[in-house]
This record gives C-alpha cells, sequence and structure tokens, in this order.
C-alpha cells in the first residue's frame, strides 16, 4: 500500500475541491487529463432519483485490474487508488458543461484503497429547494498508481449524465416577507483569523478571539457520523447560514478565498432573523454562517460574526480535529 497525500508530488495534477456554493456557479469546468494507459476500470455509473427529484442517489464503482501487464510492465506492486475528484457541471443553453449551483454530499474514501464504491461513499444530491433545473453530467475521475514516487501515475475519468426537468424546479428568491426580512447594518466589521478544534468541551469566544471551555464560549464545531463539520450556538448565540446564495447574482456569495471588498460591514453577510437555530450542519469552506448573540442588534453590532472554514486538519487519537476559521465581526 502506498502512503500519499494529495499535491505531496509537484509533478501531480491539480485537484480543486467542488465549491457548493452558488459563487462557482456559471464557471467553466476544468479537468484533469486522462493517461492513455491504465488499470482503472468503472462499473458503469448509474443515478437513481426520488419521485420529486430532490435527491439523487448515485450507485457505481471502479476496481483496478492488477493483470493489465500493460499498465504494470514496469512495477510488481499492485496499483491502488489515491484520490478522487468529482465535478458536477451544469449544461447551459449553449450545450457547454458549466459548474452547477446545486452540490455533491459524499464520505472520501481514506486513500490509498484498492476499490472504490460510490454507494458506500453516500454519493448523492440532496436539493430540497429544487434551486436548479435542466441536464447535469458528474464527472468522476479516478486516480491510481503502482509507484509511490508518483501517486497520480494513472487517471481515468467516467460520466453520470441525468436531467431534472423545469417543473420540478422551485427559483431561489430572497427572503422578502415582513417575518423574514434581511438584516440590514451599516455597522463596520474586521478580519481575523484563529484556530479551534471540535473538541466537545471547548468552542470559541468572540470576546477572546480564542478557543474556551464551552461555557465561556459563544459557538463550537462538532463532528457529525459523515465527517462534516456542524455550527453550533452556544450561551445563547444562535447560527445560520448567509442568504447570500440565495439569488441570481453570484458575484457576492463570499467564501473562505473570496472575501468582501474593503470596508466590510454586517450587509455583506445577509441573513434572516427568522432563520437562527440552535445549529446548522454543512460548515465548510464554500459560504460564510452567521453567528448572532442575545446582544445583537443592527445599530450597535454587538454579538454578531460571520463565519467560515479555512483549514480541517487530521483528527488525533482522540477524534479531534484541529481548524482554521476566518470570521468578521465588529
Amino acid at each position: 500500500m502506498f502512503a500519499c497525500n494529495e499535491g505531496s508530488d509537484p509533478s501531480a495534477p491539480e485537484i480543486t475541491p467542488q465549491k457548493s456554493s452558488s459563487s462557482m456557479a456559471g464557471q467553466p469546468v476544468s479537468l484533469a487529463q486522462e493517461t492513455e494507459v491504465s488499470p482503472i476500470q468503472f462499473q458503469t455509473p448509474t443515478v437513481d432519483a426520488t419521485p420529486d427529484k430532490t435527491t439523487f442517489n448515485f450507485i457505481g464503482s471502479a476496481t483496478l485490474n492488477a493483470f493489465d501487464t500493460t499498465a504494470n510492465v514496469d512495477s510488481d506492486k499492485d496499483p491502488v487508488f489515491t484520490n478522487l475528484e468529482l465535478v458536477l457541471a451544469h449544461i447551459n443553453d449553449l450545450g457547454q458543461p458549466e459548474t452547477a449551483l446545486i452540490s455533491l454530499s459524499y464520505k472520501m474514501p481514506a486513500f490509498p484503497v484498492p476499490n472504490v464504491n460510490f454507494g458506500e461513499m453516500g454519493l448523492s444530491i440532496v436539493d430540497l429547494e429544487r434551486s436548479q433545473c435542466g441536464t447535469f453530467q458528474l464527472y468522476i475521475t479516478l486516480y491510481a498508481t503502482n509507484d509511490e514516487a508518483n501517486p497520480f501515475k494513472f487517471i481515468t475519468r467516467d460520466t453520470v449524465e441525468f436531467v431534472r426537468e423545469p417543473e420540478y424546479c422551485i427559483e431561489p428568491v430572497l427572503e422578502s416577507s415582513s417575518s423574514e426580512e434581511v438584516v440590514v447594518s451599516d455597522v463596520p466589521l474586521t478580519k481575523h483569523t484563529a484556530d479551534l478544534t471540535t473538541d466537545s468541551n471547548k468552542g470559541f469566544s468572540l470576546k477572546t478571539d480564542s478557543e474556551v471551555p464551552k461555557e465561556q464560549a459563544d459557538f463550537q464545531l462538532r463532528l457529525n457520523d459523515e465527517n462534516q463539520l456542524t455550527l453550533v450556538g452556544l450561551n445563547g448565540f444562535k447560527v445560520a447560514k448567509y442568504t447570500n446564495d440565495k439569488d441570481s447574482q453570484y458575484d457576492d456569495d463570499w467564501y473562505s478565498e473570496l472575501l468582501p471588498p474593503e470596508p466590510v460591514n454586517i450587509t455583506a453577510f445577509r441573513f434572516s432573523t427568522t432563520k437562527l437555530a440552535e445549529s446548522i450542519e454543512g460548515f465548510d469552506v464554500d459560504a460564510f454562517w452567521v453567528v448572532v448573540g442575545p446582544s445583537f442588534s443592527p445599530e450597535t453590532g454587538n454579538d454578531f460574526a460571520a463565519v467560515s472554514l479555512l483549514q480541517k486538519g487530521i483528527a488525533n487519537p482522540n477524534g479531534v480535529v484541529p481548524l482554521s476559521i476566518i470570521y468578521y465581526k465588529k
């Protein structure tokens, strides 16, 4: 077995995780070039949709042919999978693939592995808002090697095409009713970065800008059963995902690598007070989440922060994961 690390080889192809934020929607799809020789074999992937087409589940697998004498001519080691790249594309009116507005959900295998099963990964799309219809293509790119010095030696891709008809879609709109009025505030915010962990006994304090015991914290980040991060409000604080990605204006869907221009104020991170909750799953690098405390008011900006993930580390023996975040506060 090979110990492979994404990006460990400077000659390896660049692999960019798919952003689930609509800020990436409409961007041309870029894919790694396949190798002419490869022992990777796909079982043709398929997709099953629920009757209302809010959920799509992908089925299929891939194996490696250790008896492929062409691919293995220069090595006596069996090949293993070293990475997986998934890109979901929407076919535009010109017939061109562009990054989709909706996103994928899955649990990445612990590479290196001898085979890949999409059902076991939980590879799916769950889009209860039915925010985009049309023809979609899922590009599944697998990487493998029989040479530990070249973890991306073999590259093979398969594609799944599926359709969600227009009648199944609901156009995304900003929450505009009086009960869900988007908060507007010109209170200026400053940018910060910090480190914390998924230790359930700790949380993050916006007062001290540091990790503290959860009894003194404003929020914490926990791992769910699918290894995804859940943002949890503590001690009277509540949380919500911003609503910037709920309209057709994509150039203000800020995330950890696309930050709003200075000066920044609270209105840069639109949210509705009626959507605030005790916790919300899916915290990641692809959007900002607001953290709002009991003393918040649009006039003062107290007890407010907009937070996004910068980096997720490797769990220690106790299962605690180190994290880096970027956040804006008064």
